[in-house]
């Protein structure tokens, strides 16, 4: 599988700018079950770093973290773009950018937090992640023949937000997710990053995304999107796929060692 997607990079035309795009959890790192502990391996890092200093090639990560939490568990250079919130802020270097709908208040899902902790919060393995503007209930330490069962109840609780469409939920891996309704996902900040290198470097790119979780499906079909890898099993629209972190990892130096 590794050698497969590196025969499809190797492939790309002749001239263009590699984009290189990735989820974090589940794709650069393997889950913990208290996401707080989840961190990159020195060689992922390494990996990253390297091809981030080419002149022929763009980094970038695109996660549901805050964009914060991002930079603090990545700690990679400032010309990486790193997209959180499902690419709903972003910066590079010294230029940040948000959606214009994206307002810094807590005050709608600090309600939705204690609703949520009084719920199901206190059920052994839920972690409630509060993201300022957004909550995630993580169920990958519930037994799992109860999780459906808790994300059912968090869907619940939930829908007093949603109908009044101030949040949406958004299914991931062993989570529900609440976001701001905001349309916009990540396969518009894939295209939000490749135009922006384009319009920096006025040359074509070839971008390949990696992710494993079903909120990466939108990368995958984004328009800008050349090569879509998925990490893990589950069905996916993506053309290639890897096994596991360490697979994203092994393709990564395969990259920069191969120079293309």
């Amino acid at each position: 599988m590794v050698a497969e997607v590196l025969a499809a990079l190797e492939r790309r035309p002749v001239r263009t700018h590699l984009v290189v795009l990735s989820d974090f959890d589940g794709t650069l790192t393997t889950f913990n079950v208290d996401p707080s502990r989840s961190h990159l391996r020195n060689e992922t890092r390494q990996a990253l770093e390297s091809l981030s200093s080419r002149e022929d090639v763009t980094v970038g990560l695109v996660s549901g973290r805050r964009l914060e939490d991002l930079d603090q568990r990545t700690s990679l250079p400032p010309e990486v773009y790193l997209a959180g919130l499902h690419g709903l802020e972003i910066r590079h270097g010294s230029d940040a950018w948000h959606h214009p709908d994206l307002l810094e208040s807590g005050d709608v899902v600090d309600g939705l937090v204690e609703e949520m902790t009084a719920a199901v919060g206190q059920v052994s393995g839920v972690r409630l992640e509060h993201k300022g503007v957004a909550l995630t209930v993580h169920v990958r330490g519930v037994t799992p023949d109860s999780r459906q069962a808790v994300l059912d109840e968090a869907d619940l609780v939930a829908q007093p937000w949603i109908e009044r469409g101030v949040l949406k939920a958004l299914e991931a891996n062993a989570a529900l997710e609440f976001l701001p309704n905001i349309p916009w996902t990540k396969g518009d900040a894939v295209q939000w990053i490749v135009d922006d290198v384009e319009a920096r470097l006025g040359r074509p790119t070839w971008c390949v995304f990696f992710g494993d979780d079903v909120t990466d499906e939108d990368a995958f079909e984004a328009t800008s999107t050349d090569l879509s890898v998925v990490v893990g099993r589950r069905p996916s629209v993506a053309r290639l796929r890897l096994d596991s972190p360490a697979d994203v990892a092994a393709v990564l130096a395969g990259v920069d060692e191969s120079g293309r």
